[in-house]
């Protein structure tokens, strides 16, 4: 019996020590001298080939490489300081849409210590500084034309439906938003959404009043059939004067009693 116990305990000790390893976290790649490497893979962790990578560094000691089918890159560092940006091309919709890519971290390096940097497809969230904007695309909702007038532009509700996945393939949420109030970033636009085609309704709420319905119009669609209540609209890679964004025209609301 003593020696049944002495052999279940020795089980139960192996595998206590296969579970702590198993919890372990996994052992970070090193940085080379002389190199920069690292994957590039979309949110879900696949890995994404043909990514642009551009090796930034002083004046023209710059270098672009490609990465592989499974995501990862390499590069030879010559000297001085450098960062490592990167670029996807994606069709979309019957558009090419040029998407920077979120980095695990900013940071300079230098040619003398080497650096790992991997990079994420995010489709929405700030971009980290030094950058400006976000990775999400914006929506111009304008509330300022001849066929608008609304000052109190925060009881404005917008609804954004998705139409068939995004473009990274995958299954987009309905996004509902407050019009933003004069003299904030979010005036006239809708911020940081998830590049797709969509179906935008909306509402005018004041408060103490029923609500009302907007009519929409595509601003860039020559062929719009007018102002409609539900408007199907796409984002575009290339706008009149943005990229990756839509421009749509809002009617305003009938006075209450008409």
């Amino acid at each position: 019996m003593a020696k049944l116990n002495l052999i279940a305990l020795a089980f139960a000790a192996a595998l206590s020590g296969t579970t702590a390893l198993a919890q372990m976290p996994a052992i970070q790649e090193q940085a080379e001298k002389g190199f920069v490497f690292g994957k590039v893979t979309d949110k879900a962790g696949n890995p994404l080939g043909g990514v642009q990578m551009f090796i930034d560094g002083i004046g023209d000691n710059n270098m672009q490489v490609t990465t592989k089918a499974d995501g990862t890159y390499r590069a030879r560092l010559a000297f001085g300081a450098y960062r490592a940006l990167a670029t996807l091309e994606k069709e979309y919709d019957g558009q090419t849409f040029k998407i920077e890519l979120k980095p695990d971290t900013t940071d300079s390096f230098d040619a003398e210590d080497g650096a790992v940097r991997n990079f994420i497809w995010e489709l929405t969230g700030k971009k980290p500084s030094p950058g400006m904007g976000t990775y999400g695309a914006y929506l111009y909702v304008n509330v300022s034309t001849d066929n608008m007038y609304v000052e109190d532009t925060e009881n404005l509700t917008y609804t954004l439906t998705p139409v068939g996945p995004l473009i990274d393939g995958s299954t987009g949420q309905t996004i509902v938003r407050q019009g933003g109030e004069a003299g904030t970033e979010a005036y006239g636009k809708i911020l940081d959404i998830p590049t797709g085609r969509y179906i935008i309704t909306g509402t005018y709420s004041p408060p103490g009043k029923k609500a009302q319905t907007l009519r929409f119009k595509n601003n860039w669609d020559r062929k719009s059939p007018g102002y409609v209540e539900s408007l199907e609209f796409s984002i575009k890679a290339e706008g009149n004067y943005c990229t990756t964004c839509a421009s749509i025209d809002v009617e305003s609301p009938m006075p209450e009693g008409e």
